[in-house]
């Protein structure tokens, strides 16, 4: 079964393999080294000199750990939304006591950043986010421009690079980020089950200024660097993340950094482009504008007559497992296809383009046999 689905992702082998060890204790100074490791790649992969915290969970917990460490009961935030994933920060930072201004955009669509400066300017928030790359439309967000407008009135930059880390441009110092979230088995071709936070200097400083201590013992980000960050062995985990889950990680970002970022980052824009040129030669049409499509997934409209739900079964018939849309706006519209990580390869998505045409062929949709994989292979020849 071929896994295309945009997470968890089909992950390399050796890194499966790299979790055939005996169990360890997260105590242990020969695990401490792991974990070190693991650290001072992932402020490589993260382009930072700042800490990266590595929790056990989605990258979803992450949101949570990174909202609540700094927002306290009625702070303001202001949420950039245009698709599923930044709507759940939404709804993080209203639990945790917050008030939430939203910034919607069409989804798929553009942000609207005089929306947003005018926005940040009236509620002067502790917080701005927003998503890079939104998976559950297929579109990628500039985020410097962001980034000017939140340090012209000292607000903190949020940022959910959940699947762009290791597939797209991310420079989280370079680009004045100062909460970043990421996940384990996305763009950095790991398995599911940690999230990974890095947290800039200005928002560690928040935290230190709190009112009032952080809403939950678990996931307050203040703990790592107050007892664990820096410090000598042994060392109090705030929480302990799965032993063997972080050796996977150590294999995964590995790769990526033998690999070599802006290589990787190429490889996914080849592969991204090229999938979209299929599909469009099937007569298929993009979800995101064009000019806005990431390099991590390929959203694909429905077409008319045909429904999302059978496409996607069809797909798992033939082999290959890749997901529909997400809740709001999107739902029944769409269809995904990943290229994270091992998926942006020809060995993966020229399979996929084919189990795709003959799905959409058996649902009565017109698509010549051989369409979309041969404008895929003329893509990646031009590229």
């Amino acid at each position: 079964m071929l896994v295309m689905t945009p997470g968890p992702i089909a992950v390399d082998h050796r890194v499966i393999a790299a979790m055939n060890r005996p169990a360890i204790t997260h105590q242990s100074r020969a695990f401490g080294e792991v974990l070190d490791h693991v650290l001072a790649m992932l402020k490589d992969l993260f382009r930072t000199t700042s800490w990266v915290t590595v929790l056990p969970g989605s990258g979803r917990l992450g949101l949570e750990a990174a909202l609540v460490s700094v927002v306290e009961r009625g702070d303001r935030t202001v949420h950039l939304v245009n698709g599923t994933f930044a709507s759940w920060a939404v709804e993080i930072a209203r639990r945790a006591g917050a008030e939430p201004t939203v910034v919607e955009g069409p989804w798929g669509g553009p942000v609207d950043l005089r929306a947003v400066a005018q926005a940040v300017e009236r509620v002067r928030p502790k917080v701005v986010a927003m998503v890079h790359s939104e998976t559950s439309t297929g579109a990628r967000y500039d985020l410097q421009e962001v980034a000017e407008i939140c340090r012209r009135h000292d607000a903190l930059f949020l940022v959910d690079v959940i699947s762009s880390v290791g597939c797209m441009p991310f420079a989280m110092d370079a680009w004045e980020v100062d909460l970043a979230v990421c996940t384990s088995n996305k763009g950095l071709g790991s398995l599911i089950g940690l999230s990974l936070v890095a947290v800039s200097p200005r928002a560690y400083e928040a935290m230190d200024r709190r009112r009032t201590v952080c809403q939950s013992y678990a996931l307050d980000l203040k703990r790592w660097k107050d007892q664990f960050f820096g410090k000598p062995f042994p060392r109090a985990y705030p929480v302990v993340p799965s032993t063997h889950l972080v050796y996977a990680l150590q294999e995964a970002c590995r790769q990526v950094l033998e690999e070599g970022l802006e290589a990787r980052w190429a490889r996914h824009a080849r592969h991204a482009e090229a999938t979209r040129r299929a599909v469009e030669a099937a007569g298929l049409e993009l979800f995101p504008r064009r000019d806005l499509a990431g390099n991590c997934v390929t959203a694909v409209r429905v077409p008319e007559g045909l429904d999302e739900g059978e496409i996607v079964r069809g797909m798992e018939d033939q082999g290959v497992l890749i997901s529909g849309s997400m809740a709001g706006p999107t739902k029944g519209k769409l269809f995904r296809l990943s290229h994270q990580g091992v998926q942006a390869s020809e060995e993966m998505l020229i399979p996929t383009l084919a189990a795709l045409e003959r799905t959409l062929r058996g649902l009565g949709y017109r698509v010549a046999p051989g369409t979309m994989v041969a404008a895929f292979e003329e893509a990646l020849a031009e590229a």
